[in-house]
């Protein structure tokens, strides 16, 4: 069994979440991070051993993701998702965010639109904003039980115009933690592909899922003509720091289209250690996989048995990622800011605020549970004290 309870520190190591983002004092005090979308687990020991072996070698040469790579990618998409692909399909990048960026200039441009559905993961915005393309957002909207849903009226209206060429879809997706249903992406696809729209499906979350994953192009294999998937071992395995993830593009000429684009920024090669870590996580880990989706699961009943002991705060209902998504609007702070020093300055909670994910994140956090339960728990009463005071 893996010791996701132990609580460590990871000072002094250069991390987003615990050294170079964290508030002057916080940690000092006792505040732990529930922030950057990595976890609070080392990633499995085969992964460890399999990258010390690699490090014992001496030599960190320019490498490729030769045939055992593919080979070790290709049998987890169709073990873990029913996805047969080529091994052709696979092109290598320096991670999700690289392969958006890659992709938006490969596709799109400049002055031309992009599609994204708010709150969403903000690297979307910048990708588009930074590469001089136009943002489109089409919020998310919720149900008549709460739950978020997407905006398909308005999706459509917004594809079918002639200087739109892109949407950016978020499956599952970060922030609001919404596994979309094969018809939801159905629906999505049949919209994109009317009107010319090519998809970047984001898939990165797909392992850590409470229901189903359907994969884009599976749910309706016409898909696969205006398609490109990103995926990694990034969050599966927490793996994040590597930089390195597989885009699979089935369409030829999507896929050469791709690939001179990133030839132009002049990736050539793989991280070296992505290599074996990426052969070892999906050849050898998938019962460490299917224990931390256990353990995350655990961790998001944890934060729903807290319900009632939070006033003013409706937690949104979690379908996929690690990554919880709290409506705090009904505390009636005045801003965001003021939102965000209470969790850090009285809580000792380093969350992501909402508002960084976009239109419709203002008033909401983002919490991190691939976290060890004694801190999260710890957290959560320090939440609910604070709460309860108010």
């Amino acid at each position: 069994m893996s010791d996701f309870d132990v609580v460590r520190s990871r000072r002094g190591t250069g991390s987003y979440k615990w050294d170079t983002t964290v508030g002057e004092g916080l940690l000092e005090r006792g505040a732990y991070p529930l922030s950057v979308a990595d976890m609070e687990f080392r990633t499995p020991a085969a992964v460890r051993e399999a990258i010390k072996d690699f490090a014992e070698s001496g030599f960190f040469c320019y490498t490729d993701a030769d045939g055992e790579y593919r080979d070790a990618v290709r049998g987890f998409m169709s073990r873990r998702h029913g996805w047969n692909i080529d091994n052709e399909w696979i092109t290598c990048t320096g991670g999700v965010v690289c392969a958006i960026n890659t992709a938006v200039r490969a596709f799109s441009q400049p002055g031309e639109g992009v599609i994204i559905q708010t709150p969403v993961y903000y690297p979307f915005r910048t990708a588009i904003e930074n590469n001089g393309r136009r943002l489109f957002e089409n919020p998310l909207v919720t149900d008549a039980d709460g739950n978020y849903v997407m905006n398909l009226a308005e999706l459509e209206t917004l594809a079918s115009r002639d200087d739109v060429k892109m949407l950016l879809l978020c499956s599952p997706h970060n922030p609001v933690c919404r596994v979309w249903s094969a018809s939801e992406l159905r629906a999505v696809g049949d919209i994109c592909l009317k009107n010319g729209v090519t998809v970047i499906s984001d898939e990165i979350h797909f392992d850590i899922t409470s229901k189903p994953h359907t994969v884009f192009t599976l749910a309706d294999r016409r898909f696969a003509q205006n398609t490109v998937i990103c995926t990694a071992v990034s969050k599966s395995f927490n793996l994040a720091g590597l930089g390195t993830s597989n885009v699979i593009i089935e369409n030829e000429a999507l896929r050469e289209r791709f690939r001179k684009a990133l030839a132009s920024d002049g990736y050539t090669c793989i991280n070296c250690v992505s290599r074996p870590a990426t052969i070892a996580a999906y050849t050898l880990c998938d019962d460490w996989l299917d224990e931390v989706n256990a353990y995350i699961d655990a961790n998001f009943e944890l934060l729903f048995s807290y319900a009632e002991r939070l006033p003013g705060v409706e937690i949104c209902k979690r379908e996929g990622t690690y990554l919880a998504w709290l409506d705090m609007r009904g505390l009636g702070f005045g801003s965001d800011e003021e939102l965000d020093s209470f969790l850090q300055q009285q809580c000792l909670i380093i969350p992501d605020p909402g508002y960084w994910f976009g239109k419709g994140g203002s008033g909401f956090t983002r919490l991190n549970l691939a976290s060890p339960r004694p801190a999260l728990e710890a957290a959560l009463e320090r939440l609910s004290e604070k709460l309860m005071k108010r």
